[in-house]
C-alpha cells in the first residue's frame, strides 16, 4: 500500500516545453505606425468605429501584442473568430470589450467564456435554448446576434431572426448587445450580391426597432466592405486584413500601409559548379559556377512551397533569385557579385519602400492571397514592434 502512495506521489504530470524567443533568425517587424495609419484611414472611409479583427493570431502579427498595441490607440472592441482567442486574450491581461463567434456548443471554452466578461455570438438559433442553460446562475451574458444574410456559413437563418432577437429579449440570462452579418464578395465594388445582403441587414435592423429591439452595435462591414460601400449608417465596422494593410484581390490600396517586413539572415555561403544540382530532387541544376546563401527559412515558417523555382529574395536591395524547392526549414538563394558575407540581412518582403518586393508579390506567385502566407506564419518567427 505505501508503495502505491508513493509511486503516485512521484508521478510525473504533463511537461511544458517553451519554445526560446529566437529559434531562427527569422523577423517579422512589424510597425505601429502603419497599424494606427490603418484604423484611421479605415475608420474614415467607412463613417463609424471599428472593431479590429484580430483572428488567426492577428493574421500572423501577434494578438496578445497588437491586442495591447490597439488598445494604447483607443479601440474600444476587438474582434475575434474563436473562444479560445477570446479566452487567451483574458488570459493576457485584456479587460477591454471581446467579441467571439465561432465555438462548439458542447466544448469546455463556453463555459470558460461565460466567467471571462466576453461578447459571444449566437450564430444558431436552435442551439440556443442549450446555450442559455449553460449560463451559471447569476450570470447574464453580452451576446450578439450573428444573422446570415447569405453566405451560407455559421449564422442564425434570416427568416427566423426576429423570432430569435425577441426570443434573447425576453432571456434574462442574456443581454443583448449587438446584430452583425458578413458580406459574400465585397471586393467587387457594386456587387448585386453585397446590395442585397445590405437591403435585407437594413430591413432586420428597421423591423426590429419597430419591435423596440435596438441592438447598439450593428456591423457588417469587413475591409472591402469598408472601401467600396457606404456603411456609415452603422454603428461599427469589423476589418480584419485592412489592420494589416491588405486588401482582396492583390490589389493594393494606397491608403492602407504594410506593416511587416519579413527579415532573415545568410547562415552559409559556398560555391557549386556547374551542372550540380541544388535541393531537393535537384529541381534546379547549375548552368555556370556559383555562388550560394544558405537561408534558414522555409514553409515551415511562412514561405509557400509552391513559389519554389519563382520567388526572389532581396539582399543590399539586390534581387537575388531562390534556387531549387523550398525546403521545410531552409532556402538556398543566388548570390550577386559583392554579397558574399555570412550574416548579411535577407529581406522576404517589405513594406514597397525598405523593399519593392511585398506580400502581394509573394502570394501572386503561388496563386493566393496575402491573408493565407500571413496566417501561416509560425511560431519560429520571432516579432518585433517599432514605432
Amino acid at each position: 500500500m505505501s508503495k502505491t502512495k508513493k509511486a503516485t506521489k512521484n508521478k510525473v504530470g504533463p511537461v511544458c516545453t517553451v519554445i526560446p524567443a529566437i529559434d531562427k533568425d527569422i523577423t517579422a517587424e512589424i510597425n505601429i505606425g502603419a497599424i494606427k495609419n490603418n484604423i484611421e484611414y479605415l475608420r474614415k472611409k467607412s463613417g463609424t468605429d471599428i472593431m479590429p479583427v484580430l483572428k488567426a493570431n492577428a493574421y500572423g502579427h501577434g494578438i496578445v501584442e497588437m491586442a495591447r498595441i490597439v488598445r494604447k490607440l483607443g479601440i474600444k472592441y476587438i474582434g475575434v473568430a474563436t473562444l479560445g482567442e477570446a479566452i487567451l486574450l483574458r488570459n493576457s491581461g485584456d479587460k477591454g470589450r471581446i467579441l467571439a463567434w465561432l465555438y462548439n456548443i458542447r466544448g469546455p471554452e463556453l463555459r470558460d467564456a461565460f466567467q471571462k466578461d466576453i461578447d459571444i455570438a449566437i450564430f444558431d438559433e436552435h442551439t440556443l435554448p442549450e446555450f442559455i442553460e449553460l449560463i451559471p446562475k447569476n450570470k447574464k451574458i453580452k451576446v450578439t446576434v450573428f444573422v446570415d444574410t447569405g453566405i451560407n456559413r455559421a449564422g442564425v437563418s434570416y427568416e427566423k431572426a426576429l423570432e430569435t432577437f425577441l426570443y434573447i429579449k425576453n432571456c434574462p440570462k442574456l443581454q443583448l448587445e449587438g446584430m452583425m452579418s458578413h458580406l459574400i464578395c465585397s471586393e467587387d465594388k457594386n456587387s448585386p450580391i453585397v446590395h442585397e445582403q445590405l437591403r435585407k441587414f437594413r430591413a432586420l435592423r428597421g423591423q426590429l426597432a419597430d419591435m423596440d429591439i435596438k441592438p447598439p452595435l450593428v456591423h457588417i462591414a469587413n475591409t472591402c466592405g469598408c472601401l467600396n460601400y457606404d456603411v456609415s449608417d452603422f454603428t461599427l465596422a469589423r476589418p480584419g486584413s485592412g489592420i494589416y494593410g491588405i486588401s482582396l484581390n492583390n490589389i493594393r490600396d494606397t491608403g492602407l500601409h504594410l506593416p511587416m517586413t519579413l527579415k532573415t539572415r545568410i547562415i552559409q555561403i559556398k560555391d557549386i559548379q556547374k551542372g550540380e544540382g541544388v535541393g531537393y530532387n535537384w529541381k534546379y541544376i547549375a548552368p555556370r559556377n556559383m555562388t550560394i546563401g544558405i537561408l534558414p527559412i522555409g514553409y515551415a515558417d511562412i514561405i509557400p512551397r509552391d513559389t519554389s523555382l519563382k520567388l526572389s529574395v532581396y539582399i543590399r536591395s539586390t534581387k537575388c533569385k531562390v534556387l531549387g524547392s523550398i525546403s521545410m526549414d531552409q532556402i538556398v538563394v543566388e548570390l550577386k557579385k559583392d554579397i558574399d558575407l555570412v550574416n548579411d540581412e535577407v529581406i522576404i518582403f517589405g513594406d514597397g519602400s525598405n523593399c519593392i518586393q511585398t506580400i502581394y508579390e509573394v502570394a501572386k506567385e503561388t496563386d493566393t492571397i496575402p491573408h493565407e502566407i500571413l496566417c501561416h506564419a509560425g511560431y519560429r518567427v520571432r516579432r518585433t514592434y517599432v514605432p
